[in-house]
Formats: structure tokens, C-alpha cells, sequence
């Protein structure tokens, strides 16, 4: 399902279009799941979650929304935040969120959306510390890589599933770059690999070559000369 603003878009069939934050509303909702230092931190999570109908601890939703929050990690979040997320949700209370959450599922996980790009790459940081220098430098873990892609990807690339057991038998994760390179892979190629890969191209990095040439070797697929068209 797409939610592009093309042709043919009507605001007047997107309820979403003419909707106004209530802030009372908001900050009256955000206390019932606040603690006394007016912050949610784990209790107010685990209430979160009831409302929601989710498991936080493995419903990468619940990350999502302290992405649109404009939190910078998962300890907590301020009134102000809440109230962040909730307009980037164009929600008033969690509730309604729950109304939305299929709606807002679906556009999450279209991966040429710039909403999603930031989301990615919030994850990424999330999960390596360090300044912004010292992640160009390093990973995120295998089991990172792994809870995210089948959050984000399997579904809708099958092959995912593969790239995750290629990288579980080779006990890495993913670094910076291969990180923000295996989205622009999906998005070029994601629709028709392993057809049309461009083997050999500077544009990605060496790991995803390797998993193009273990991918065709277990699926006996014939690895293309230079000069020969796939």
C-alpha cells in the first residue's frame, strides 16, 4: 500500500489533513504514563505497550515512536517529546495512536520514504555508541541486524532472510556503511535481485558482493561474465 500524494490525492478523504493538536490533550495523556520526575521510563513503557496492545520488547513499533518523539535513546521521554510524537503521529492521546497503528505500520515500511531513511539510520545510532565520527567507525551487532531487518524487510524481501543467515555464519554485523548502503540495495534492487546485480560496482560495498555470490552458488544460479547480460 502507498500513501504517496500523487495524482488523484484527495485532502478531503484524509481525516489526517485537517487534524489540530489538542497540547492539554496530549500532556493530560502523557501523564498516565509518567512518573514523578514527569518522564516514561520503563513502567510507563510496559503501560505504554498495554494500551497499545504490543509487546515492547520485541515490537520494533514502540522504537518507531520514540524516533517521532526526537528521542536520542530508550531510557526516557520528556512531556515534550511526547508531545513531539504525538503531532508527528497526528494523534492526541496513545488510544488513538491504537486506532492508527495499522495505517501508521504500513507507511512505516515503505523504504523510499525519507521518514523511513531517518528511522533506519536512527537505529543504527541507537545502538552503537559513540560521537557521530566514532560510528562511521564501527558496527551494530549481528543481533541488532537481525531484530530489525525481519521488523523491516523480510516481509517484503524474501531473500532477506538469506543475507541474515549469510551474516550469522560469517558472526558479523554491519558496519556505517554497509549499513546505509543495504537500503539504497533494497530500493535499486531489492524488486528483482539477484537479477540485474551489478557484481563487481563500486557502489556497494564488498559484503553485499559476497552475498550475491553465496546467494547464487546455493541457488545454482550462474554468476554473469562482465560482457554477459544476467
Amino acid at each position: 500500500m502507498s500513501y504517496r500524494y500523487g495524482y488523484g490525492y484527495n485532502r478531503y478523504n484524509d481525516p489526517d489533513y485537517y487534524w489540530k493538536a489538542d497540547e492539554k490533550k496530549i500532556k493530560r495523556d502523557f501523564m498516565n504514563y509518567a512518573n514523578k520526575s514527569k518522564r516514561i521510563e520503563q513502567e510507563g513503557y510496559e503501560k505504554m505497550g498495554k494500551t497499545l496492545g504490543i509487546d515492547i520488547y520485541s515490537d520494533i513499533f514502540m522504537t518507531y515512536f520514540v524516533f517521532k518523539c526526537g528521542a536520542s535513546n530508550l531510557e526516557f521521554i520528556t512531556e515534550d517529546q511526547y508531545m513531539n510524537g504525538m503531532k508527528g503521529l497526528k494523534c492526541n492521546t496513545l488510544n488513538e495512536v491504537k486506532d492508527k497503528i495499522t495505517k501508521i505500520r504500513e507507511k512505516l515500511l515503505i523504504i523510499d520514504e525519507e521518514d523511513f531513511r531517518s528511522f533506519y539510520n536512527f537505529l543504527f545510532n541507537l545502538n552503537v555508541p559513540g560521537t557521530e565520527k566514532d560510528r562511521k567507525t564501527k558496527s551494530i551487532s549481528y543481533d541488532c541486524v537481525e531484530v530489525y531487518f525481519k521488523g523491516l524487510f523480510c516481509n517484503q524481501f524474501k531473500f532477506v532472510n538469506e543475507f541474515l543467515t549469510f551474516l550469522k555464519g560469517k558472526n558479523v554485523g554491519l558496519k556505517w556503511d554497509e549499513w546505509v548502503t543495504f537500503l539504497d540495495f533494497l530500493k535499486d534492487k531489492g524488486s528483482v535481485f539477484p537479477k540485474d546485480y551489478d557484481y563487481g560496482s563500486d557502489y556497494y560495498p564488498s559484503i553485499i558482493d559476497e552475498f550475491y555470490v553465496w546467494y547464487c552458488k546455493k541457488h545454482n544460479i550462474k554468476i554473469p561474465d562482465e560482457d554477459e547480460d544476467f
